[in-house]
């Protein structure tokens, strides 16, 4: 994700931790999974192993947004993706889901619903 990312979800009210900044960069996905877990944060990212159902942790409810864009697409345009659609959506129906932003749309499907 750009790193440019984080600042522009913080302005719109939301609390950010950037892998690179918490010392999980390049940990494997259990970890990551787990930090999210005991900050009760959704996962932003392009890394396909996250949007596998069965990959998450039993205990994992928070919900991911996959980045489901070219390989090739700028910052900017990542940033306005994510951006709006925190900005549209209520964060309760990204709670549970595994989210894909694609260059035309959002695409929400609840995969755990909390209890």
């Amino acid at each position: 994700m750009p790193r440019t990312l984080a600042a522009k979800i913080t302005a719109i009210g939301f609390t950010v931790e950037d892998v690179r900044d918490i010392g999980l960069q390049g940990r494997p996905d259990n970890e990551v999974f787990e930090a999210a877990i005991s900050s009760d944060a959704i996962i932003i990212t392009r890394d396909r192993g996250f949007a596998i159902e069965k990959n998450w942790p039993d205990n994992f409810t928070t919900g991911v947004i996959f980045v489901n864009l070219p390989d090739n697409t700028v910052a900017s345009v990542i940033n306005e993706k994510i951006t709006e659609l925190l900005a549209q959506r209520l964060p309760v129906s990204l709670i549970g889901a595994i989210t894909f932003v694609e260059l035309r749309r959002a695409l929400s499907r609840t995969v755990r619903r909390r209890e």
